[in-house]
């Protein structure tokens, strides 16, 4: 489920098929979406209709956000502001049997691309820092980052004031015909450098064409095995009899279902191939674009180029060598673009200050501490539920994740989860999300604390969230609904092979459909 919304899970499953496609519904606000996952490729949907089909994690991670209102702004390990992804979504809500009965957030991988995200995370969840506390942040960042560049892009103009000034000076103009036959032979030893770099990026482009050109007959010749493929298929299904009969040869096959399930899963292979050569063309046309502009960009500085060396074999006037060196002009104009920077440096730092201000607004200290308050009875309830002792800490923090060892290590873990859930599935929470709890029975749990901790779960958790757990073995306290997994390293039988295809076979059909128009585009 969560591999399928984009979050991968801590740990490996080596029976589990990674061709294999799935597909959730969930609803946000009373709106029906679906995900669907194909090796890496996923597809959303709205009531069936198409809203985007991507490869991309970050891609995917953005179509998320944009149907759940999802705007959480993290650092990565460069200190820049990146959005956050599924992962993060879904972290504190997910207790996985691989990797969060420990003391550290091992939930999910690929958390290593943030720096220290917990905390915001859990800020974040709980509303201690309400959502409109990260958009008025990320306008804040945004007016940072432009205020970055405009002051790099001003010292970098001081220091060049400051050079010319050394070479230059003020006192008044040079000019030494000598000047000018210099100036000439830079701007020749320029060009002439300029035809090198031209010429190599014209040896990059025919190449990247010829690749180009490459993948798209290999997109062609997948294609049309795709289309014999559905000929093929739809003749196997249209077929009476129980048997596999070979149109070619006659030659029955026992095992007609597996046979037919093995063909299906070559053609599933095959368009998960072409989507994947696909990207790799986009990704290869991406640079040849890049390529030509960078072409383009050369054909320029030479026209530019030709075009004042043209000018300097013409007669010049006094005056004009006189103006073209004077150092008061030059000075001026370095002035003037100074100027023009302070202004736009000036507006983009009163913008930080308004937005600084609206974030002090929306971090009230009262409801933070009564945030906090909660969480602290919370957990102090759930460990007296759970057997266990008072951890002692006046000062719990949403991070204090616990580390005991033993029996009791999960235990707290669980209450500890409990806390944080009656938090953010309360008043000040900012997301109700669904919460999983993977095989509870960790670490020996013995006859006396192994009913406290089902009873704790059934009876003890948010009445008002959706609960799913996962146990290995049954319980008689009330749940809404149990679905018992009987077939090892199964979950699909065989007698539901046609229902499941076709249901997924028109949406799989739409995301490749949608993903070879994005390429042609």
């Amino acid at each position: 489920m969560f591999l399928t919304l984009g979050a991968k899970p801590q740990g490996n499953l080596t029976q589990w098929d990674e061709h294999t496609v799935s597909l959730v519904g969930f609803r946000v606000d009373g709106r029906s979406f679906q995900a669907l996952h194909s090796s890496g490729i996923r597809a959303l949907f709205e009531n069936g209709v198409l809203i985007a089909a991507t490869s991309d994690h970050s891609e995917w991670s953005a179509a998320f956000a944009s149907v759940t209102g999802f705007n959480l702004v993290l650092l990565d390990k460069n200190g820049q502001s990146v959005p956050a992804d599924p992962k993060c979504f879904f972290l504190p809500f997910y207790i996985n049997q691989d990797g969060s009965w420990q003391a550290s957030w091992n939930t999910f991988t690929g958390l290593q691309q943030f720096s220290k995200p917990m905390g915001s995370i859990l800020e974040y969840f709980s509303g201690i820092k309400p959502q409109e506390y990260y958009e008025a942040k990320a306008k804040r960042d945004a007016e940072l980052r432009l205020l970055d560049d405009l002051k790099k892009e001003r010292g970098f103009l001081d220091k060049a004031r400051e050079r010319f000034g050394k070479k230059l000076p003020l006192s008044g103009p040079k000019i030494d015909p000598e000047n000018f036959k210099l100036e000439i032979e830079q701007l020749t030893l320029e060009m002439t450098a300029l035809n090198k770099e031209q010429e190599k990026l014209r040896s990059q482009s025919v190449s990247e064409r010829d690749l180009l050109s490459s993948i798209y007959l290999q997109i062609n010749l997948a294609n049309e095995a795709i289309r014999a493929y559905e000929d093929d298929a739809q003749y196997l299904r249209n077929e009476p009899r129980e048997a596999l009969v070979c149109p070619v040869c006659n030659a029955e096959h026992s095992e007609s279902f597996m046979d037919l399930l093995t063909y299906a899963d070559d053609a599933r292979s095959l368009r998960e191939i072409t989507a994947r050569l696909e990207k790799d063309g986009r990704d290869v046309a991406a640079k040849l674009q890049q390529t030509v502009a960078q072409i383009g960009a050369l054909e320029g500085h030479y026209r530019r180029i030709s075009h004042l060396l043209d000018t300097r074999r013409g007669d010049l006037q006094f005056r004009q060598v006189v103006e073209s060196l004077g150092a008061e002009q030059a000075f001026h104009a370095f002035e003037e673009e100074r100027s023009i920077l302070d202004a736009e440096i000036a507006v983009h730092t009163e913008a930080v200050g308004v937005l600084n201000a609206e974030m002090d607004k929306l971090t009230d200290k009262k409801r933070s501490g009564a945030i906090l308050k909660q969480y602290r009875q919370a957990y102090a309830a759930a460990l007296f539920d759970l057997n266990l002792p008072d951890s002692g800490k006046a000062r719990l923090t949403l991070t204090s994740r616990p580390s005991d060892s033993g029996s009791g290590g999960p235990r707290s873990i669980l209450a500890y989860y409990a806390a944080l859930w009656d938090v953010c599935c309360g008043t000040t929470g900012s997301f109700m999300v669904p919460l999983v709890i993977d095989s509870p029975n960790q670490q020996g749990q013995d006859d006396i604390n192994l009913p406290k901790v089902i009873t704790f779960i059934s009876e003890k958790l948010p009445a008002n969230a959706q609960l799913i757990l996962g146990s290995e073995i049954d319980t008689e306290h009330p749940f809404d609904k149990k679905i018992v997994l009987d077939s090892p390293y199964k979950l699909l039988d065989e007698q539901f092979f046609d229902e499941a295809d076709a249901e997924l076979g028109p949406l799989e059909s739409l995301m490749y459909l949608s993903l070879k128009s994005s390429q042609k585009s």
